[in-house]
C-alpha cells in the first residue's frame, strides 16, 4: 500500500517540527527517515500511526485520507526502541495479543502466532516471560507481535538503539530477511546511518523539519545534494572555497568542496599531488585509517589499503569523479 504525505505541517507551541513535507512511501518498500535528533522524523512516524494529526496538509494510505482517523482504525503496527512487551505475559501471549483484540478465532490465532514466532526464531521460548529474555530476544518478540497482525504499514521507531553492537547486526539481518519475504510497507526512523544504508530500499534525509534528499542509499551516499547530506551520510572531507586544499582541487566560486576518505589516494611518492604528513595512523586490518595534515595546517581523513606510519611524508590526490562541489 502506498503512503503519501502532502504538504504536511506540524507545530508544537509555535515551533515548526515538520515543515510542509511531501513524501511517498511505495508499496512493499523499507523506507527510512534519517536525521539528527529533533529533525522531525519521529513526529512524522507518530502522525502516520495516528498519535498526532497534522496541523496542515494531508496523509493518505492508498487513496484513503487518514487525517483524523484514530490509531486503532489504521491497521499499523509499531516496533519501539524500548521493546514495550508485556512483562506479565508469556512470549506467545505477547505475540497473540493483537490477534485477540481483533477477535481472531482460536485456531487461526494459534497458527498465526506460532508462525510469527517461527519467523523470528523464538518457537522454543514461547512459554517464557520477558524478564528471562535478553534484549535481543525481547526485540524479536516485539517484531513478531508487529508482523503477526498483517499490518498495512509497519513502523520502526529506532528499534535497535538499546542493543549492543553484535545484537544490532543480528537484528538488522533479521529485519532485512523478514522484510524480503513479507514485503510489508515499512517506515523506519533512525539517526544511525549504517542501519539506513544496510536496510533501506530508499531513504529520506531530514534536517530542521524539512527533507533534504530522497533516494536509494547508493544515490544519496554517492551523489549528496548538499553539504549537510554529505556529512550526515558517511564521512566527508569538506573545505571552504578559501581553503588551500579547496583551491588545489579546483573549488568553484561560491562553493565548498568535499571528498570521502575512501576516495583519497595517498602515495609515498611525492609527485604533483598535495603534500601532507601522516599525523595519525590507525591500522584496522582491512584498512589504514589516516589523519593527514597539510602545509597549511588543514586535516584530511584518508582510508587506504596500504599502511603508512605516523610522520611519513605523502602525496594526496583525488580522482575528479569523486570530488563534490556544494553551493554555500
Amino acid at each position: 500500500m502506498n503512503i503519501r504525505l502532502q504538504q504536511v505541517l506540524k507545530q508544537f507551541e509555535n515551533n515548526t517540527i515538520v515543515n510542509h513535507v511531501n513524501l511517498e512511501i511505495r508499496s512493499g518498500e523499507m523506507f527510512f527517515l534519517l536525521g539528527p535528533s529533533g529533525c522531525g522524523k519521529t513526529t512524522i512516524l507518530r502522525m502516520l500511526a495516528g498519535f498526532y494529526d497534522p496541523d496542515a496538509g494531508d496523509i493518505y494510505f492508498g487513496e484513503r485520507k487518514m487525517n483524523g482517523v484514530p490509531p486503532q482504525d489504521r491497521n499499523t503496527a509499531l516496533v519501539f526502541q524500548n521493546y514495550a512487551v508485556w512483562p506479565h505475559m508469556t512470549v506467545f501471549e505477547n505475540v497473540a495479543y493483537g490477534l485477540r483484540l481483533r477477535k481472531i478465532p482460536a485456531a487461526e490465532l494459534e497458527s498465526r502466532a506460532a508462525n510469527a514466532l517461527d519467523q523470528v526464531k523464538l518457537t522454543a521460548l514461547r512459554e517464557r516471560r520477558p524478564a528471562s529474555l535478553s534484549g535481543g530476544q525481547q526485540q524479536r518478540v516485539a517484531l513478531a507481535r508487529a508482523i503477526v497482525v498483517n499490518p498495512d504499514l509497519l513502523l520502526f521507531d529506532e528499534p535497535l538503539c538499546n542493543l549492543d553492537a553484535k545484537l544490532r547486526i543480528e537484528m538488522r539481518d533479521e529485519i532485512k530477511r523478514i522484510h524480503a519475504r513479507d514485503k510489508i510497507t515499512s517506515l523506519y526512523v533512525t539517526h544511525d546511518q549504517e542501519e539506513a544504508l544496510s536496510l533501506a530500499s530508499r531513504l529520506a534525509v531530514m534536517n530542521a523539519g524539512s527533507i533534504q534528499q530522497v533516494g536509494t542509499p547508493f544515490e544519496i551516499y554517492n551523489n549528496p545534494v548538499n553539504a549537510f547530506v554529505a556529512t550526515f551520510i558517511g564521512e566527508m572531507n569538506l573545505f571552504p572555497e578559501s581553503s588551500p586544499v579547496a583551491r588545489h582541487f579546483g573549488c568553484k566560486d561560491g562553493h565548498q568542496i568535499g571528498f570521502r576518505p575512501e576516495h583519497t589516494k595517498v602515495s609515498a611518492t611525492l609527485g604533483s599531488g598535495l603534500k601532507a604528513r601522516v599525523l595519525i595512523s590507525i591500522y584496522l586490518g582491512s584498512k589504514n585509517q589516516l589523519t593527514l595534515t597539510t602545509d597549511s595546517g588543514e586535516e584530511i581523513k584518508a582510508w587506504t589499503p596500504e599502511y603508512f606510519a605516523e610522520g611519513a611524508e605523502v602525496s594526496v590526490g583525488v580522482d575528479g569523479k569523486y570530488l563534490h562541489q556544494f553551493k554555500v
